[in-house]
């Protein structure tokens, strides 16, 4: 829809020395810019992009809405507001709806903006609202554009804190470079935040890169729930806030946000305490037996009357309740803080709410987890009996389902086998393991079995990304003690891996210019490619060690000298955390700092921050179609975010790893009951959406899936890939593999800002003479405090789960 001339002129500006906004004839936000941002960047979805791109969802501009009314669904497009701009810095956009109105003021006040809403009943017989729904469009957009400095400056995630009195967004620049931009609610409540995703895919066209699209966010001021049926049904979390409104004659409800620039994560926080925001630290997930902490301040005129604790404890569909304000402990010398320190016996999630004496609250979502050797045993087991297709199986004998030609689905394989190496074997989960490599995946890639003869298995070519995998696979074939492998050797296996990824680095072994450029694009191979030249030494394999070495030495060259463009954030999409993740891992393997460095804060902005576990992701849509937990790239972009940390020495990394981290295995958690699916021990789903609603797929919303919901997907792309998909734990297990390199052995120590010592993966309990030290890894056998470079490793294949630490150096409890 193109702009005339008339609609030009109506529009209304607004600007002070912070802000420029800009509202269309009908008084939507189609521009808000801060005054001194050097990238000049839109915050708000910008309809003159949507033209270029070909997206005409004028619907769904900033401030645009939906009411059910009696029973009616209205939306503002089909009505025409009144526009009234009262100075330069404040106007206000009316609309007049059979017997309520609808107002919108916006104003600007030196370093904030504030906007705020009002819904008053002006006729003589109470109305009943259903939904006030009204459109939230930060410029959540991957462009389509190569510029990846695009992508960085003028794109934001966004991340939400829902429940209670006080709401918050933010939304953090996808370079990390401030100014980012906070909203936080200071009147009314927003019940929840979905969203509506619109995207262009032309991979089936053998174009790379291929995927471009947005969200536009909505928020629902008044909602009972019907625009997701099922998520609200099992949504105990939130779901005491999914009801109608009923507005009595001359009645008005409001609601307000102020939005304002910050410079980071603390600022965020600290910025939102001044709009009387309880500021939270806490652990959002912990297992089984652990710790629960947390630490508020409040504000010296808000005063405590409770803190409950809910929690849904496995094995019943009773929601618990518990009184735990007396365990609130003041923190000395500091006027309205407090800590919590909580021992939680039983898996399960919980809803931890802080209520005032004016009665608003605030809400902290977190979970404790089985234990993971546990969750890893009862994964595998499930693999085994319910994934491997046997000998006589119809279409790929030997090979775990769900079938799928993308390397990803290798994942089931690789965690089998390093769950395998580092525990106690078990001799048939590494035999199907190997069959299903040997007699189903060398096959299937490749054709007759010839590495240097990738089958096309895309139409008219095959995807470099898949031979990471494949070569992943041999590599941990060869690890395996040779007792246990019925096929072939471990040396074979070694070369077999050694062939395959000097194949997938080397663009002159490639006849099709795709599979050339994409040759010198980053991948999971980051992962093992190390530990696999150290390994063709080992053996004596000194030709292919060498060439091998050769390739990641021009291949780390290469992406030196992109670094300035930033070209490793592009893969077979226009910005991807698959891209810039295992980049600065890469960057980091070879030495290259500062280039690391560089990609690392594109990791730190993607990663999210919230008072709910599950919205602790990073941050990615094209599965969900909203934003999501993807359990293999949220779990391998988390790893990066590990690697960053042991090299670059931020303990930022470390806390954005270890939360995302924890965040996938809601793809595993069999006790989580929040949402409509329900797992069985060891089953799993790919995906979590975390909107509420999925305004694409409401059945999607707060749910976890796999690619199994495409089957009758109208979306060509979806209906080549998966229409004869059967299971839902689709491209899952190397972010278990990530996790058993990290944070499966490691639990980490540094000192805060304030000089306290603090554990990641564990917990410290203080004592007199030193600190006791318990891991929640699955294999405990590290210990790392990399600011004094002092460290504890227990002996090959013991497990210590708790260490002492005592003058500078750590030592094994009995």
């Amino acid at each position: 829809m193109r702009q005339d001339a008339k609609e030009v002129m109506a529009m209304t500006f607004l600007s002070n020395a912070k802000y420029r906004m800009e509202l269309s004839a009908r008084g939507a936000m189609q521009s808000l810019v801060m005054q001194e941002d050097p990238a000049v960047m839109n915050w708000v979805v910008d309809p003159v992009y949507l033209q270029q791109a070909g997206y005409e969802d004028e619907d769904k501009l900033f401030g645009e809405w939906t009411l059910e009314l009696n029973g009616k669904i209205i939306r503002s497009v089909d009505l025409k507001p009144i526009v009234i701009q009262e100075g330069e810095h404040r106007a206000a956009v009316e609309f007049d709806v059979f017997s309520v109105t609808i107002r919108f003021v916006y104003t600007l006040e030196e370093e904030r903006f504030r906007w705020s809403i009002e819904l008053s009943n002006r006729s003589a017989q109470a109305v009943r609202i259903n939904g006030l729904h009204v459109w939230f469009s930060l410029a959540y957009i991957m462009f389509r554009d190569e510029n990846v400095l695009r992508n960085m400056g003028e794109s934001c995630a966004v991340f939400t804190h829902l429940g209670g009195d006080f709401t918050k967004f933010a939304a953090i620049r996808r370079s990390n470079e401030a100014p980012h931009l906070g909203i936080y609610q200071t009147g009314g409540r927003t019940v929840t935040a979905g969203s509506y995703c619109r995207y262009s895919n032309r991979f089936l066209e053998q174009v790379s890169p291929s995927l471009d699209g947005l969200l536009y966010h909505r928020l629902s001021l008044v909602e009972d729930g019907a625009s997701m049926p099922a998520s609200a049904a099992a949504d105990w979390i939130y779901g005491n806030a999914y009801h109608a409104l009923d507005l009595e004659p001359g009645q008005t409800s409001s609601w307000e946000y102020v939005f304002l620039p910050c410079q980071d994560q603390d600022d965020f926080y600290r910025q939102g305490a001044a709009f009387g925001h309880p500021h939270w630290s806490y652990t959002p997930v912990l297992t089984q037996g652990g710790i629960f902490q947390a630490e508020v301040g409040i504000t010296q005129e808000q005063s405590i009357r409770e803190i409950r604790l809910f929690s849904a404890p496995p094995g019943t569909e009773e929601i618990r309740r518990e009184d735990i304000t007396d365990q609130a402990i003041p923190v000395k010398g500091e006027n309205g803080r407090f800590t919590l320190t909580l021992l939680r016996p039983a898996p399960g999630e919980h809803k931890l709410e802080l209520v005032f004496e004016d009665g608003r609250s605030d809400i902290l979502v977190w979970n404790v987890l089985e234990p993971i050797d546990i969750m890893l045993e009862k994964r595998a087991e499930w693999l085994v009996a319910h994934s491997y297709g046997s000998a006589d199986g119809v279409g790929r004998p030997y090979a775990f389902r769900p079938l799928s030609n993308q390397g990803e689905s290798l994942g089931k394989l690789t965690f089998l086998l390093m769950k395998n190496s580092m525990s106690a074997a078990v001799p048939e989960q590494v035999e199907k393991a190997e069959a299903a490599a040997v007699l189903d995946m060398k096959l299937h890639w490749f054709e007759d079995g010839d590495f240097t003869r990738p089958r096309p298995l895309y139409g008219g070519f095959y995807r470099i990304y898949d031979l990471d995998y494949i070569a992943h696979v041999f590599y941990l074939l060869s690890r395996m003690d040779a007792a246990l492998l019925r096929l072939h050797p471990p040396r074979l296996y070694l070369e077999w891996a050694a062939e395959v990824i000097c194949l997938r680095l080397n663009p002159d072994c490639h006849s099709r210019q795709r599979e050339k450029e994409e040759a010198g694009l980053n991948g999971i191979f980051t992962l093992y490619i190390q530990d696999l030249l150290q390994a063709l030494e080992e053996e004596g394999l000194v030709e292919w060690q060498e060439q091998l070495q050769q390739l990641w030495e021009q291949f780390g060259r290469n992406l030196q000298t992109e670094v300035q463009q930033y070209g490793g954030a592009i893969t077979e999409h226009f910005y991807d955390n698959a891209g810039f993740g295992p980049t600065c891992e890469t960057l980091c393997h070879l030495g290259n700092l500062d280039e690391a460095e560089r990609y690392g804060q594109l990791i730190l902005a993607n990663i999210g921050f919230s008072n709910d576990y599950r919205v602790q992701n990073p941050d990615r849509w094209w599965e969900a179609l909203s934003s999501m937990i993807h359990s293999l790239w949220g779990g391998l972009v988390s790893g990066s975010a590990r690697v960053a940390y042991e090299h670059l020495g931020n303990p930022e990394y470390l806390e954005a790893a270890y939360r995302s981290t924890m965040a996938v295995f809601n793809c595993y958690d069999w006790n989580v009951r929040s949402t409509p699916r329900r797992l069985q021990p060891g089953e799993a789903a790919s995906t979590y959406s975390v909107a509420a609603p999925n305004l694409n797929m409401p059945e999607l919303s707060r749910n976890r899936f796999g690619q199994s919901v495409f089957v009758a997907s109208s979306d060509p792309l979806f209906a080549s890939l998966f229409s004869t998909v059967s299971g839902d734990d689709w491209d899952m297990g190397e972010e278990l593999v990530a996790y058993l390199l990290g944070f499966g052995t490691t639990a980490y120590l540094y000192r805060d800002s304030s000089g306290k010592l603090r554990c990641v993966n564990g917990y410290v309990t203080e004592e007199a003479d030193g600190w006791t030290i318990t891991s929640y890894a699955a294999y405990p056998s590290r210990y790392l405090l990399l600011e004094d470079k002092v460290g504890f490793r227990s002996g090959q294949g013991q497990l210590q789960r708790q260490v002492r630490l005592q003058g500078g150096v750590f030592s094994a409890c009995p």
